[in-house]
């Protein structure tokens, strides 16, 4: 038995494993269950001894999708096993993973990543060692040159590796190191590189807060450009819930709204304005309890803050437009506001 440091050592070495395995013993038994066949060369193959080999076999028997022995005469103590109708039906799925582009993409982005990090000590670092290292396989199948060459590719127009000298496919150079960037994500411990990526790319996007001081509404058009609207928007304090009101009752009319949408969106606002009698009706209003202060000087809180929902949720089915972002980061901020954030 190989030696693990703990159970998600084990457990890696499974993953890396297994699919192999069940596939391999999927395409030696032709796909039918109870054939039997010899580790014994699945071992060599992978270059790996067979006491990991039979802690691989011990694991899908565990899982019930093959059927094992090994004793004397059986190929040095190799197990030989037998494959199981679960396990069938699994090796199926995951050949259709494996030839699945997409995911052999991902993959190889992730092991070339991982494998270059844990390559520091060879200098210059060689892509071509990838080629010869475990982590080539996908379920079992060896990436292809130019799936590798992709990865690198990707790998460097995001600044996680860098590839200089001698080309090694399609132009992309030979010799490979990780960028501070890549060290991150390695140690992130993310299994989608590109996920994450993309999750690194949305945090460093500016964040989009939008102060509204009242006396800029006036200026505010449908027509309009992301510039001029910036330019009209002072740094203040969110609007109190009559002035957005106000705003809602200014803007809505250019919004690329349904009829019936527009409507309630309109009678949300004037209910916010006048007390909160009179709600919107449809998706626009809360047509429960007004929640009307006593003395009759505003909706109440609850009253507020379900009005202000409402608003939000019909805003967001319009288009995508300059008027509508600037009444969404309004509405957000009065609710906010509202709710002490």
């Amino acid at each position: 038995m190989p030696a693990f440091r703990d159970h998600a050592d084990f457990a890696a070495y499974v993953e890396r494993y297994g699919p192999r395995l069940l596939l391999w013993v999927w395409d030696k038994a032709e796909g039918e269950p109870g054939r039997q066949v010899s580790c014994a060369e699945f071992g060599a193959s992978q270059s790996i001894p067979v006491s990991a080999v039979r802690a691989v076999v011990e694991h899908l028997g565990a899982e019930e999708l093959i059927d094992s022995r090994s004793g004397p005469g059986t190929d040095a103590g190799a197990p030989v096993v037998t494959l199981r109708a679960a396990g069938a039906e699994r090796a199926r799925r995951l050949q259709a993973l494996r030839a699945n582009s997409v995911q052999r993409g991902r993959h190889a982005t992730r092991a070339v990543l991982h494998w270059i990090h844990a390559n520091p000590h060879r200098q210059p670092l060689r892509i071509s060692g990838f080629l010869d290292s475990p982590e080539v396989f996908f379920l079992g199948e060896p990436l292809s040159r130019s799936e590798v060459a992709r990865a690198l590719a990707y790998l460097v127009e995001e600044e996680l590796i860098t590839c200089e000298g001698p080309p090694f496919h399609n132009g992309i150079g030979s010799h490979v190191s990780l960028t501070s960037q890549g060290v991150s994500a390695v140690l992130s411990g993310s299994s989608d590189i590109v996920a994450y990526v993309a999750q690194q790319r949305e945090r460093r996007r500016p964040a989009q807060h939008t102060h509204i001081e009242a006396g800029t509404i006036g200026h505010i058009t449908q027509g309009d450009s992301e510039h001029n609207v910036r330019n009209s928007v002072e740094v203040h304090t969110a609007l109190a819930p009559a002035e957005l009101a106000r705003l809602i009752e200014e803007l809505a009319p250019g919004l690329d709204l349904d009829p019936e949408a527009r409507a309630a969106l309109l009678r949300s606002a004037a209910a916010l304005a006048r007390g909160g009698n009179g709600g919107g009706g449809g998706d626009g209003g809360d047509d429960g309890d007004s929640g009307d202060d006593g003395d009759g000087g505003g909706p109440g809180p609850d009253r507020q803050r379900g009005l202000m929902e409402g608003m939000r949720r019909l805003l967001g089915g319009a288009p995508d437009t300059v008027g509508r972002q600037f009444l969404l980061d309004a509405v957000g901020q009065a609710l906010g506001r509202l709710l002490g954030s």
